[in-house]
């Protein structure tokens, strides 16, 4: 499970969930995504902080957020980040589309959210903090085990620091999502809204217009609204965050830098006439994608038959050997990647794929 900084922020919004007001927006058209059939990632989409004008020159945001999932076959891990947003929090609606979590598959369970806000200083603690785990940015992707052992290190890290210097979050949310059917918010597209104001004291129902943003429903007879529809208006005078949750039931990348230089080198070794060579990078490749918790479930079979696909014909008989020549080893795989729903995939066993 995560480190104590997450439990911190958990429950301190539970402690003050009287004086905010949390929403979930879901995203028009969108649909609840079920156990082992899709992936979530999130977004910092939109912040205003309407005390942060009165902070000073040195000081700025600091936003400590992630998703808390069943990951592996192990207990739920927090994948998380704590960094300054590349934008400033000055004008109300500005979107900020900063990335929190990578591309997370959804295996079931329950998958928690967290954001919080903290002031930091150009050279006190948390700005110190923010400026050396932004070091760590490119070991807080795939692969994902990876990826959440530093995480948690982090995580743990802050908490020290944050107890020492007894810093507490200018706003924070906590929300949790479960799998369909289970009676509470299924996994599902839309933005996480909270706002530092206590529920039925906002001049209106919260919502997300045609341009992303956060607005106040207006008079749907009114007239004006801009980019948001009739009467809508810019909530402005609140401290606030918005989280957007997308989804997909696809992954938008099949194959690990790993897993695509480990075809290469099957390749390159049979062209060589290196059969051993070629035999020991192959099996490597499928057993990686059969293994990678980087994918649902559902997945990893499809993955694994693609490569063994790719790698059954020799390079004059490539997927693109006769159509784009500038088609990349993705390219060839995705091309081979059978449906969820194939006959081919029902029963069939990592040793089936490996057998020569």
């Amino acid at each position: 499970m995560a480190g104590g900084l997450w439990t911190r922020i958990k429950n301190g919004f539970a402690a003050d969930a009287e004086h905010v007001t949390t929403c979930f927006l879901p995203a028009p058209g969108s649909a609840p995504i079920w156990p082992a059939q899709g992936y979530l990632r999130l977004w910092l989409a939109e912040g205003f902080l309407a005390r942060a004008r009165t902070w000073g020159n040195d000081r700025f945001p600091v936003l400590h957020a992630g998703a808390s999932l069943t990951f592996g076959a192990g207990a739920p891990v927090a994948f998380t980040t704590f960094s300054r947003p590349a934008a400033a929090w000055a004008v109300p609606g500005d979107q900020f589309d900063f990335p929190i979590t990578p591309l997370l598959p959804f295996n079931g369970g329950t998958v928690e959210i967290e954001a919080a806000v903290y002031q930091a200083a150009q050279t006190g603690p948390l700005g110190t903090a923010a400026s050396l785990v932004a070091g760590f940015a490119e070991l807080l992707g795939p692969p994902l085990a990876t990826a959440a052992s530093v995480a948690n290190a982090i995580s743990t890290g802050l908490d020290s620091l944050i107890d020492a210097s007894g810093d507490e979050p200018v706003l924070g949310v906590h929300y949790a999502m479960i799998s369909p059917g289970g009676g509470g918010q299924p996994v599902q597209a839309g933005h996480l809204v909270v706002v530092n104001a206590p529920p039925g004291s906002l001049p209106g129902e919260l919502t997300i217009g045609a341009d992303g943003r956060l607005a106040v429903r207006g008079d749907p007879d009114a007239a004006g609204g801009g980019a948001h529809s009739a009467g809508d208006r810019r909530l402005t005078g609140f401290d606030y965050l918005v989280v957007r949750v997308e989804t997909r039931t696809e992954h938008d990348i099949w194959l690990s830098p790993t897993m695509t230089a480990l075809i290469s080198q099957a390749r390159l070794a049979r062209a060589h006439g290196r059969a051993a060579a070629f035999a020991d990078y192959r099996a490597e490749a499928v057993t990686l994608a059969w293994t990678s918790a980087d994918y649902v479930e559902s997945d990893r079979p499809r993955i694994a038959a693609a490569i063994a696909a790719a790698l059954a014909a020799g390079p004059e008989q490539a997927a693109f050997a006769d159509g784009d020549p500038d088609a990349t080893v993705a390219d060839e795989v995705i091309a081979l990647l059978p449906a969820r729903d194939d006959p081919a995939l029902a029963g069939l066993t990592l040793a089936d794929l490996l057998a020569p």
